[in-house]
């Protein structure tokens, strides 16, 4: 067993100081500013796991256990202690065991004594073991940055997935507008069907009683289109279909509703326009679709009948009129409008 710690500055009869710095755990040391002397206890080794007095008692032992890159850092606060620059002189750092690591203490120090020039003649103070509490904090800070990381991750996640699941969303509004227009659209002549036809009419309708403006319908069919078919095949046919049917789109407005009915037949809505309007119209349609040549030798012509909607008419009900008036325009020799 070591012999008993003797603090330096006190006498032989009074042990009491020394038997309580032997058996501190923590280290206290004591420096002579005079003499250069450092008088560190018992507790100050075993913390660090050295055998008790086995370092010279100076300043350099302290310096040369603590770890290099704390170094800068503890001297510049030593100094700005002893210089008067702070008032306290406490810092953590890490000194260096005897296996080899490092462990982290607090160091605080108070000058006791200064020398009439005003130099250092006496300063004490403790190291105090506080490598758990500081391991503790990284270790705190470090899961501190995981979470905050772990946050801005997720945080980016969800942006990118909102991003992902907007442009996901704008992709699926697309192709459902593109299969309603599809489900619109007749496949072969590219105009409207007669089921978005219906459904037109029945808004034009509903607008046509809203406001009390004029709305008329228009339907006509290709004269004698079988023979076509039958002479010059389905293939002619089809493109007749759709000669007809580019010819009547670059000629009518844009609020008019062109649609094909069915085979040969198609319709046409005029919002707001009365039946010799739309009689007028129809008239100059089947004028341009006259001089038009299909193919060489291949001329068509087709038959029109206009009637105009009367307020309380079912669908049925203009329908049965436009129609009964087309019919009159093909028993009287085709090629004519019928109002």
């Amino acid at each position: 067993m070591h012999k008993t710690y003797q603090h330096n500055t006190t006498n032989a009869s009074d042990n009491t100081l020394n038997y309580i710095l032997d058996i501190i755990v923590e280290g206290v040391w004591d420096w002579d500013g005079n003499t250069g002397n450092v008088t560190r206890s018992p507790g100050w080794y075993r913390m660090l796991g050295y055998d008790v007095g086995v370092f010279k008692e100076d300043v350099f032992t302290w310096e040369n256990i603590i770890h290099p890159e704390d170094y800068p850092r503890v001297m510049h606060q030593f100094e700005c202690y002893l210089t008067g620059k702070i008032n306290i002189y406490e810092v953590e750092y890490r000194c260096k065991k005897s296996d080899g690591d490092f462990l982290w203490i607090v160091d605080r120090g108070v000058i006791v004594k200064k020398n009439p020039d005003g130099s250092i003649a006496r300063m004490i103070g403790a190291h105090h073991n506080v490598h758990q509490k500081v391991l503790a904090e990284t270790d705190l800070i470090k899961q501190n940055k995981l979470l905050q990381d772990g946050k801005l991750s997720l945080e980016k996640i969800i942006a990118q997935k909102t991003h992902e699941l907007a442009k996901k969303n704008l992709e699926l509004e697309r192709k459902i507008i593109e299969v309603e227009s599809i489900s619109n659209i007749d496949s072969l002549t590219q105009i409207a069907n007669r089921k978005y036809f219906e459904a037109a009419l029945s808004k034009e309708i509903l607008r046509a009683n809203r406001y009390h403006h004029p709305l008329t319908l228009t339907i006509f069919d290709i004269d004698k289109f079988k023979e076509i078919n039958d002479k010059h095949g389905h293939k002619v046919g089809d493109k007749t279909l759709c000669s007809i049917c580019q010819l009547v789109a670059t000629n009518i407005r844009d609020v008019d509703l062109f649609a094909r009915w069915g085979g040969d037949e198609f319709v046409i809505i005029f919002p707001e326009q009365s039946q010799h309007q739309a009689h007028q119209s129809s008239e100059k349609l089947r004028k341009i679709i006259n001089a038009h040549q299909i193919m060489p030798n291949v001329s068509i012509t087709c038959s029109f009948g206009v009637a105009q909607y009367k307020h309380g008419d079912s669908i049925n009900d203009l329908f049965h009129r436009v129609d009964n008036l087309l019919y009159k325009s093909k028993a009287r020799g085709r090629n004519q409008v019928f109002s």
